[in-house]
């Protein structure tokens, strides 16, 4: 009986420390995946003082964004982004002569929830990041937009005047030279964020450029080139370049860049460039003041437009998360002046 009894225990023993060593291998196999999730809430109301702007008052919601992201490990993270906006244009219709008619349709939603980012990044070695699905845009995105710091003012110029599109569809390699120097090379689409590949498969290709010589400064240049998908004669390659420059210390930053679109919507002798150049200074941890002047130029076979915006305003952040800003803006040569409250969270 004894010898039964001393088996059957030792039958227990053996099952128990096979099972408790399975359970350590397990936890010790276990990935932690270190999970965010974060939202973002832009608001404004403007008011027209001068020049005709039609509404002349209306409250906005620049961006609503919601975000996650999962760090498997130093090596493998990925980010899903859903952000809101007009995804549908005004339909102009024409008859033979070139003459608008009359059309009646549903426009749809202003502030349509989209894909804006879709991202799996992947790093072989600490020298390179490795990405693929729906990227944002290294055009301004990822750089001047961070640098500018308030985009819940304003955008940035490249953004505002759509030079590139925010995000696209594509791959990714990212070659970073210790902490001063960083290449992105980009294969995208070149539809953007709310169309699929276009019927001839032509793909967009850039190269942006970031060298980072001294503390707080930092300069860039990006080129694409985008050759036309349509078959039509009129229908060019597009080419897109743009140089910046931005200082930033804890009390204050300034920055200016350049930006030109040759053959803008892929038509010939359409060509749009400015310059954008903006500064802030950090009174104390609750005010900064600031200032930016954006200068535009569009080129069209048969017209040229140039116009000039001035931004100036006051930042008060009266706890964490909250921005809160008062700020006038003017635009010549149609003689605009527009104060805007612009109320900006992000949790």
């Amino acid at each position: 009986m004894k010898k039964i009894f001393t088996l059957i225990l030792g039958v227990i023993l053996v099952y128990s420390n096979s099972t408790i060593a399975q359970d350590s291998l397990a936890k010790a196999q276990t990935i932690e995946v270190k999970q965010k999730v974060w939202a973002t809430i832009f608001a404004s109301y403007y008011t027209t003082f001068k020049g005709e702007y039609k509404p002349k008052s209306a409250f906005e919601m620049p961006t609503a964004l919601f975000g996650y992201s999962a760090t498997f490990s130093d090596k493998l993270k990925a980010t899903l982004i859903y952000d809101v906006t007009r995804t549908t244009n005004a339909i102009k219709v024409t008859d033979e002569n070139g003459d608008p008619m009359n059309v009646s349709y549903n426009e749809g939603s202003k502030y349509t929830a989209f894909l804006k980012m879709a991202e799996i990044k992947y790093s072989p070695a600490r020298f390179i990041d490795l990405k693929i699905g729906q990227l944002l845009n290294t055009q301004y995105l990822t750089t001047q937009d961070k640098f500018w710091g308030y985009r819940y003012i304003y955008f940035t110029y490249q953004e505002v005047h759509r030079y590139g599109n925010p995000a696209d569809f594509g791959a990714q390699v990212d070659l970073n030279y210790g902490d001063k120097l960083l290449n992105q090379i980009s294969v995208t689409n070149g539809d953007g964020p709310f169309k699929s590949q276009d019927e001839n498969g032509k793909f967009l290709y850039s190269n942006n450029l970031e060298i980072y010589p001294v503390k707080g400064l930092i300069l860039k240049l990006y080129a694409d080139y985008s050759p036309e998908s349509d078959t039509a004669k009129l229908a060019k390659d597009k080419y897109t370049f743009s140089a910046f420059a931005g200082f930033k210390t804890d009390k204050f930053r300034v920055a200016v860049e350049y930006n030109k679109v040759v053959n803008y919507g892929y038509r010939e002798n359409s060509d749009y460039y400015g310059i954008s150049t903006f500064g802030s200074y950090t009174i104390n941890p609750k005010f900064d003041v600031l200032v930016r002047y954006d200068y535009i130029n569009r080129s069209f076979p048969l017209n040229l437009e140039k116009a000039h915006l001035i931004i100036a305003g006051l930042q008060y952040q009266p706890m964490k998360h909250l921005l809160c800003s008062v700020n006038l803006r003017n635009l010549s040569p149609a003689d605009r002046l527009m104060v805007y409250g612009s109320f900006g969270i992000t949790f």
